[in-house]
Formats: C-alpha cells, structure tokens, sequence
C-alpha cells in the first residue's frame, strides 16, 4: 500500500465465485443485507462500507460485478418488495478493502467471520475471510502520465471501427521496494463514465469536439473495466523499476453528431502493494 494512499482508495480486492444464486419470492416487504461481525466493530448505519475494528481498513462487498448498482448494503437499507420474485446475491462476490484512516505499516487483518447475508430471517451467505491480509506500507514511485493522442480526420472515428488507432503509453514503477509480492491496479474516471466495463469516459469540459469519448485499454487493446483491480503480472518480488503497459483510444459516440476540436480527459489510476 502506498504510504500516502487517500481515504477511500482501495487497498486488495479479490473474489470468490459460489454456487449460482436462487430465486425466491417474498410475501411481504422484506429486509436484505449484510450484517455485519459484532467482533469487527459496530454496523454502520447505512450504506455498504464496513469498518474493520480500528485498523483503519473497511471491507465493501459487491455481488456479480464491482459497481454501484450491485452494492451489498447493511441490512434492512435495501428491500423486497411484496411478490417480486428476484435472484438472491451470488454467483460472484467481491470483496473490496479500502483505506477509512491511518494504516500502520505492518498491520495484519486476521482470518474472521465478516458477516452473513439475509433476507429477512433467511441466512443465505456466511462470509468469512480466510486468511491474513497483511498492509505493508512499501510502495513503488509512479509519476503522473500524460498522453498525447495526436491529431485525426473525420475516416479515422467513422470508419467501420468507429475508433481511431490506439496510442501506447505506460505507467511507470520506479525504485520499487524489495519483497513486495503483487501489484494491482485501478483506473478512476475524473469525468462521466459512458461505460465502466469497457472503459469507456466522456471527454472534459475543456474539450470542444462532439460525439467522441475516449476508451482506455491494455497494452493488446483490450478494454479495461474502470474502477477495478487489475494485476499487473509482470512484477518480480526483486523489486526495481517496471512499466504497466497500457493504451487509449477515441471512440466514436453514434447517438452523438460529430463534430471537431480539442479532445481531452483525465484519470486517476490508484496502486495497491501486498
């Protein structure tokens, strides 16, 4: 983890794929949700980040997919409403550590019951984290990045593509600390984000084209889903200095006209260490 990681920045991220969810029908409005391990601190009164004693770590739990549509919230925040018949949560949980407070360097997040998730009185799920989760504060020095995209005509974006060619650039991970063991990676949209699996954002406010976005990718051109960890696979526990290779690309936006001028955006991308 990055020493001078902010507050609400994710520290690991993992998942855990179970059994498909169930279908079930409620005869009147019922709760859902996670509640929470007493032992690891007091429930929160609403919302779906979960304090993990006084570590200054919380554990976000999502069900399918990392985004905010798929929040698993305390319990009773969310409902079921008379004769809906939906699916349970399942499939696929993420589990999403992230940064609340001070974090000391060393800190060691034990194997623990973190909650059970029911609907109503029905306990459907038993979370529990089954290994250490060990912070460690060594970090590599990654400057910003600024991408120059170039300059396009209108066949570039309207041909049968719909997309210019990509331009490459790296993240840079310099004098990395021996004995860190996994790096990830996430990418956050400082403007609209038109499609957060396929990486795909709105231009900002400086931009004056129309009907272009802009899409961010690996270093093949595949999409990178934003606001989710991606390993970065090529680290060595050695240490030293690494590039995260990656791409970008305009897009061009058919429910939009088009139109042509300056094109930018910006994004954040967080590191995390283990």
């Amino acid at each position: 983890m990055p020493a001078d990681l902010e507050n609400d920045r994710t520290i690991y991220e993992a998942s855990k794929l179970v059994r498909i969810h169930n279908n079930m029908t409620c005869r009147g409005i019922t709760p859902l949700g996670l509640v929470p391990n007493p032992a690891l601190g007091p429930a929160p009164v609403s919302g779906y980040t979960f304090p993990i004693k006084d570590s200054g770590i919380a554990v976000q739990v999502f069900s399918g997919s990392a985004t905010p549509n798929n929040t698993i919230n305390v319990f009773g925040e969310k409902t079921f409403k008379q004769g809906n018949v939906w699916g349970t949560y399942g499939g696929q949980f993420i589990f999403r550590f992230i940064k609340i407070g001070k974090v000391k360097h060393g800190t060691i997040i034990t194997p623990a019951k973190i909650g059970t998730i029911k609907y109503g009185t029905l306990v459907t799920h038993n979370l529990t984290l089954t290994s250490n989760l060990i912070i460690s504060a060594a970090s590599c020095k990654t400057p910003d990045v600024s991408v120059k995209m170039g300059d396009y005509v209108a066949s570039e974006v309207t041909g049968s593509r719909g997309q210019t060619n990509p331009v490459y650039f790296d993240i840079a991970l310099n004098e990395c600390q021996e004995g860190i063991s996994r790096v990830t990676y996430s990418l956050q949209a400082n403007t609209p984000v038109i499609d957060r699996e396929s990486g795909l954002v709105s231009l900002d406010g400086t931009s004056s084209v129309k009907g272009v976005g802009l899409r961010i990718m690996d270093g093949n051109g595949v999409p990178l889903a934003l606001d989710k960890a991606h390993v970065f696979d090529a680290y060595e526990e050695r240490g030293g200095n690494f590039k995260i290779p990656l791409s970008a690309a305009y897009i061009r936006l058919g429910d939009q006209d088009l139109s042509f001028g300056t094109a930018n955006t910006s994004m954040t991308f967080t590191m995390s260490y283990l």
